[in-house]
């Protein structure tokens, strides 16, 4: 068995539940490869965690459980992980709806990768030297754990980039670049290869269904960053008289083309473009319902004012398409938009444009697929429906 030494705040965070040691905490007396698996011991010599070795970035360790080591191949730890992965899923029966994420990185003690399903096709995502040691042995035993057929490694995130890795993209198994998924009522064509992450955005499914049960009948809809209309099309499933989908990307547009045809939607208008660039283009106050989920505005926490600013404006813009009475959905990816800040922002908006409002429910996130263990940056979603009304003067 490899060991290592784990000093200070290493050790502190370790009995916290961390998913990942940092190398200024870490020292090894042997060479270690990409992926060996390692045992962190306390300065006495107590066990505190087995992890995988990390020889790339500033992290040292990718812990795989806390305590001493129960393996002695990372094989075995690994096929362990995604069968513990899978039984959470279960708990929800998320296995049997074809589409859900199956591996979410430190909140499935798999620190550095991603893995979602889509039917019969899984997508890897890398951002760890250690993982992308082992992509092989884990397209095996997806294939043997859930069945798909078709695994492809599309480790082409910025974080992987961030630490020193090149992107890499490429099938680990089978060569299947496009799926149908069912969503509720809807069905939506996955393009894992062109389309973008990992071909679609599976932790905004909760806060689409909940759509569904909101979306008025006969009203007009109106969604805002639309990629491929996922929420649109729910909503036009539910009984909305039109939507408009506004999105620039050419891919998504294409998919979206296919998705409104896969689903029968006969009343809609494709805005293609950039919403800063049809801003005066869509009228005001002439939609019953306004989705914005825009992209993280905010991807270094120096950028956080300037965001701040640019999710106001869009916020504010989209608040002015509402009609009296309406529900406005306003969402963020941003990590440094904490929730705090993101309930600042909307109630900036808002009031600015002279709304009372009512967030109905709480704020919400991601789905029960979307686990985590504390470790902020996985608890990135902020969503909220929210009621308007105009204020009362005088």
């Amino acid at each position: 068995m490899n060991i290592v030494k784990v000093t200070g705040e290493g050790l502190r965070k370790l009995a916290r539940g961390t998913a990942v040691v940092y190398r200024k905490w870490v020292s090894s007396k042997e060479p270690l490869k990409p992926g060996d698996l390692v045992e962190a011991r306390a300065p006495n010599g107590d066990p505190v965690a087995c992890a995988l070795w990390e020889p790339v970035g500033p992290v040292a360790l990718r812990v795989v459980s806390h305590g001493p080591c129960e393996w002695r191949d990372p094989r075995e730890v690994i096929g362990y992980r995604l069968e513990f992965s899978l039984q959470t899923r279960r708990i929800y029966r998320l296995d049997e709806l074809g589409s859900f994420r199956l591996v979410n990185s430190d909140g499935d003690l798999l620190s550095g990768l991603i893995v979602d399903v889509y039917s019969d096709v899984a997508v890897l995502q890398s951002s760890s030297a250690a993982i992308d040691a082992h992509l092989d042995f884990i397209a095996r035993e997806l294939k043997k754990l859930i069945g798909v057929s078709h695994v492809y490694n599309k480790s082409t995130q910025r974080s992987r980039r961030d630490i020193g890795l090149e992107p890499v993209a490429g099938w680990l198994l089978g060569k299947k670049e496009r799926t149908v998924i069912e969503e509720g009522n809807a069905k939506f064509v996955v393009d894992v290869v062109r389309g973008q992450k990992t071909g679609f955005f599976l932790d905004q499914r909760p806060n689409r269904l909940e759509l569904y049960k909101l979306a008025m009948e006969g009203g007009r809809v109106l969604d805002v960053f639309a990629y491929t209309g996922a929420f649109g099309i729910h909503a036009y499933l539910a009984g909305a008289r039109e939507v408009v989908f506004l999105e620039e990307d050419p891919v998504a547009v294409e998919i979206l083309k296919e998705n409104l045809k896969l689903n029968n939607v006969r009343s809609y208008k494709i805005v293609a473009g950039s919403l800063w660039d049809h801003m005066g283009g869509i009228p005001e106050a002439s939609f019953d319902l306004v989705v914005v989920d825009p992209p993280a505005f905010i991807q270094e926490k120096d950028q956080l004012e300037r965001g701040m600013r640019a999710y106001s404006a869009v916020y504010r813009w989209a608040s002015r398409r509402v009609r009296e009475g309406g529900i406005i959905y306003l969402s963020s990816c941003s990590y440094f938009l904490t929730r705090d800040l993101f309930l600042g922002v909307v109630s900036y908006a808002l009031s600015r444009e002279g709304w009372e409002y009512s967030i109905m429910g709480s704020l919400r996130g991601a789905g029960p697929d979307h686990v985590f263990r504390g470790e902020e940056y996985l608890d990135y979603l902020k969503g909220a429906f929210i009621h308007l009304r105009r204020k009362r003067l005088g």
